[in-house]
């Protein structure tokens, strides 16, 4: 009997991780068309989600969208450290939340030395998403994991084509691809560790 409410209990766990996940990107991502609406002009095609954080109109809605995706993040890393998926995933999820903050508190309009720490931060936080999703088709390939990683190279293709100044102005975009495809990975990412618990 105690083996049934252990299961029941780790269901109930893995089923809430999944709800906040779910709520906690979906606000981030409504925080997000709610900027774009705003203002989706040339300057936020060209410089991507960032620009939201140094555009006065958008600003204090931009940081809650990160702070929201944050608590998410950091939320879902508890429960896969309670789980046997893999520590980097666990390590990961939490470097990434740090990293949303780390991302609003270097304006990347504000002279070389903090943009550069901009870039290298989005560029890192980038590289540590496609490890989760290549962990997560590792452990469970599905549709939805493999539909979530074709968006995410997608986006991370046209982010990187955006950089240049080859007049090609859609960093936007493509960042917004990315993280709707790394969303994805993740919320199927928490059914994958609920299985192989």
């Amino acid at each position: 009997m105690s083996d049934i409410g252990v299961t029941i209990q780790e269901e109930s766990a893995g089923l809430q991780a999944r709800h906040v996940l779910v709520i906690t990107q979906s606000l981030f991502f409504c925080s997000l068309l709610i900027c774009f609406l705003i203002n989706h002009g040339h300057t936020a095609r060209v410089d991507g989600i960032s620009f939201y954080g140094v555009y006065g109109p958008t600003i204090l809605i931009l940081v809650s969208g990160f702070c929201i995706a944050a608590l998410g993040l950091w939320r879902t890393a508890s429960y896969f450290a309670q789980t046997d998926a893999p520590a980097f995933s666990v390590v990961a999820l939490r470097v990434m939340a740090l990293g949303l903050f780390a991302l609003l508190v270097t304006p990347f309009d504000q002279g070389a030395f903090l943009n550069w720490a901009h870039m290298v931060t989005g560029v890192t936080m980038s590289m540590i998403q496609l490890g989760i999703a290549i962990l997560l088709l590792a452990k469970r390939f599905s549709a939805r994991s493999l539909t979530g990683f074709i968006l995410q190279l997608l986006g991370g293709v046209i982010g990187a084509a955006s950089l240049p100044d080859w007049h090609f102005a859609y960093l936007l975009q493509g960042e917004t691809l990315f993280e709707i495809g790394f969303g994805l990975c993740l919320i199927e990412w928490t059914y994958a560790v609920q299985g192989l618990r």
